[in-house]
């Protein structure tokens, strides 16, 4: 095969540009199996605090809750997280949801050693190096523009190119029970949701927004565990306590 000199400049300039700059991104999907994403009831902007809930049933009596972010080029805020029994919404089924027990700052010892929030794990995509999240406050609110939704403390992510999450192990369900999860969330970017399966952000000056949700009996295949905090144990006898897996039935 023959190239010419001018195509051969042309292409190593393209190989230069990809390698040098910040701005071009590779850009990873979520994993697959995630059982709620925001672009699909939210395409637009968020600018305030919304709260989003859905609605399914568990297949297993230990299940992973995942609350995966990207956000290029800004930063998402999360608070005030619950899994609950829907005929039951005032037993919340994760430990500190709104991470007020937590310190300024965890996230699982990716760039510190301040550990994981309790009762909270966090995960990555391998090529989710950078700008993860971390627990903020009012008072310092890391990236975000706005304080907690309730209380002091929030999760405020601003993860690049993959996904990262935090997440809570739940043991001792009962399978077959539905159950409703519900959590608030804004995004500071000023610009629309993307959808989860976008590489919009490979573009320069493109964006890659979405936040997606996952439940199962493992995390999700491809993600990273950035810590494993130890399982949150429910000894709500009676109750029929139960919470969401990857392969769900949507509750009617």
């Amino acid at each position: 095969m023959k190239f010419s000199l001018r195509g051969l400049i042309g292409f190593a300039l393209v190989l230069a540009v990809i390698a040098v700059s910040p701005s071009i991104a590779r850009a990873q999907a979520a994993p697959a199996g995630y059982l709620w994403d925001l672009f699909s009831v939210n395409p637009g902007t968020l600018p305030a605090y919304t709260q989003f809930s859905t609605s399914f049933v568990a297949d297993n009596t230990s299940e992973y809750v995942s609350f995966a972010f990207r956000e290029t080029p800004a930063y998402f805020a999360f608070d005030d997280a619950q899994v609950y029994l829907s005929t039951t919404p005032a037993i919340n089924l994760l430990s500190d949801p709104g991470f007020e027990t937590a310190s300024d700052g965890q996230n699982c010892n990716h760039d510190n050693a301040l550990g994981c929030p309790t009762g909270w794990g966090a995960w990555i995509e391998a090529i989710d190096t950078s700008a993860i999240g971390q627990v903020a406050t009012t008072a310092d609110p890391y990236g975000c523009n706005v304080g907690a939704h309730s209380g002091t403390n929030f999760w405020c992510d601003g993860s690049v190119q993959g996904y990262d999450a935090v997440y809570q192990q739940l043991t001792g369900l009962a399978v077959g029970s539905t159950y409703d999860i519900s959590f608030w969330l804004e995004d500071n970017s000023g610009s629309d949701i993307t959808s989860a399966s976008s590489d919009s952000c490979t573009v320069v000056g493109g964006s890659c927004i979405d936040m997606v949700v996952y439940a199962g009996d493992s995390l999700p295949i491809g993600s990273i565990p950035l810590g494993t905090p130890e399982p949150v144990t429910l000894a709500l006898t009676g109750l029929g306590l139960a919470v969401l897996g990857f392969r769900r039935r949507r509750a009617s």
